[in-house]
């Protein structure tokens, strides 16, 4: 079987994309060795084709990608959260020119590990037309199937699952908390952080010696990791280690041996927040979309909103206990997995 992966967002600089790449394609080693597979993205691809050999990685180009999903047996929509449009339509836009080409080729369209945001994004008419289009949808989480499942139009088969980087973190779990680190992922998709300072205040009063501000997206985008800590006033930036653990290209195996995990990990990341369960962080999420509050759930983490004044993540910090690594999950991913090839077969 081939399979071509329509999601386009590999390469971009998230680590969180690779990891739950990852866990889909060790999936797929043991389940079907003999699939191959396809993507085409526009990002550079010498990177991903040393990370991930398996894939037979092609430019974003409408030639390109129509020939893709004619030589391909089925199209695979992996990860992420596909049906966003408030603030713009890329991606939405993305998938339309894909439906047809499926249409055209007689190619069905799975999603699988997709998450859903809003119930907002489904009244969509596009997202309603794609998702009533679709052959099967397994979810990375509870909510988002029960979403899609209002639907009138809808496949039959849309089932709640995990995240598949659980497949990955298992096989590969990240370093063990260290008991003195607090490790910090900020993250609010181009916005300001209204409760940094006050996050800040509450987690100087932690018994630690290592502040670390990781950086899970490598780019320097407008309110996520890197920007913040720049803009962080000189007095606070040098009580914090920057850390950014992606060597381009580099085994993934090799990069999460980087991670630097912390007795408290204090994310507003979601793939963050699943390796500090695999690693027994003492986890607090912020409450920042609808796929941090599912981690949260998931995970049995704090929760705080964005904007919380000291106190509260004062308490938040002292009431969260070590994480137990989220078995649990990584076998319901590896079970849609199973059902999708079987769906597809």
């Amino acid at each position: 079987m081939r399979i071509h992966l329509g999601h386009h967002f590999y390469g971009a600089g998230n680590l969180g994309d690779d990891f739950m790449l990852a866990g889909f394609l060790a999936a797929m080693r043991t389940s079907a060795p003999q699939c191959r597979f396809s993507c085409c993205v526009p990002f550079p691809l010498e990177p991903l084709q040393q990370r991930f050999p398996a894939i037979e990685w092609m430019p974003y180009d409408p030639a390109r990608r129509a020939q893709a999903i004619a030589d391909c047996d089925v199209w695979l929509g992996l990860g992420g959260s596909p049906f966003q449009s408030a603030q713009n339509r890329w991606f939405i836009d993305h998938l339309l020119d894909d439906a047809a080409l499926c249409t055209r080729e007689n190619k069905a369209m799975f999603y699988l590990g997709i998450g859903v945001q809003t119930a907002t994004e489904l009244a969509v008419p596009d997202t309603q037309h794609l998702i009533a289009k679709a052959a099967g949808i397994w979810t990375r989480d509870q909510r988002s199937a029960e979403r899609i499942q209002t639907l009138p139009d809808r496949p039959d088969q849309v089932e709640a699952a995990a995240d598949l980087a659980h497949v990955f973190f298992r096989a590969n779990q990240p370093p063990a908390a260290v008991s003195e680190r607090v490790t910090l992922v900020p993250n609010f998709d181009y916005a300001t952080w209204s409760g940094q300072s006050a996050t800040l205040e509450a987690i100087s009063a932690l018994p630690v010696r290592d502040r670390v501000w990781l950086a899970q997206e490598s780019r320097e985008l407008p309110g996520a990791e890197r920007a913040l800590h720049a803009a962080l006033p000189e007095s606070e930036k040098g009580r914090w280690r920057l850390a950014s653990p992606d060597l381009p290209g580099a085994p993934l195996a090799q990069v999460l041996s980087l991670w630097p995990s912390g007795g408290w990990l204090v994310s507003a990341r979601y793939h963050a927040a699943l390796a500090g369960a695999w690693a027994r962080s003492r986890i607090v999420i912020i409450d920042t979309n609808e796929k941090l509050r599912a981690a949260a759930h998931e995970l049995s983490a704090s929760l705080i909103s964005a904007d919380a004044p000291a106190a509260t993540v004062a308490r938040a910090l002292v009431q969260a206990t070590p994480a137990t690594p989220p078995v649990a999950s990584a076998d319901r991913a590896l079970a849609a997995c199973a059902a999708f090839l079987h769906a597809a077969s």
